[in-house]
């Protein structure tokens, strides 16, 4: 049996809280798509809803969040991205950032052309050693 390609998912949604659901949802089908054990799997979804909502904070009102979910060898690179009202990417020193640090493997924010991207990647390899 020949082995399959796993390329990239992107989901684009309503900038709005009443979505979120949708951006776990596929977070879990696609780690499971990619065989991460479940605790991963459920770190990775609680870490997009995360990203999600902080995005949303400074969302550009009946805007749209895009999410990306990318497989890179043993990663998953995650990202979300809003068209941003202030123009700035989230603070990092706030409790909502640690969470979302203490969640997956790196976490960076970046804005371009008015959007914020938060990408977060999410490796099975310290999972498995662990």
């Amino acid at each position: 049996m020949a082995q399959q390609s796993h390329g990239p998912v992107v989901l684009h949604i309503p900038a709005a809280s009443a979505y979120l659901a949708l951006t776990r949802a596929t977070t879990a089908a696609v780690c499971a798509r990619l065989d991460f054990p479940v605790d991963l799997l459920e770190d990775a979804a609680l870490a997009v809803d995360e990203a999600a909502s902080l995005l949303l904070q400074d969302a550009v009102t009946e805007s749209e969040l895009v999410c990306r979910w990318t497989p890179a060898g043993d990663n998953l690179i995650i990202q979300v991205s809003s068209q941003s009202s202030s123009g700035r990417t989230p603070r990092e020193t706030t409790f909502a950032w640690t969470v979302l640090t203490a969640l997956v493997d790196e976490v960076t924010a970046e804005l371009a052309e008015g959007r914020v991207t938060l990408s977060l990647t999410v490796s099975k390899v310290g999972a498995i050693a662990s």
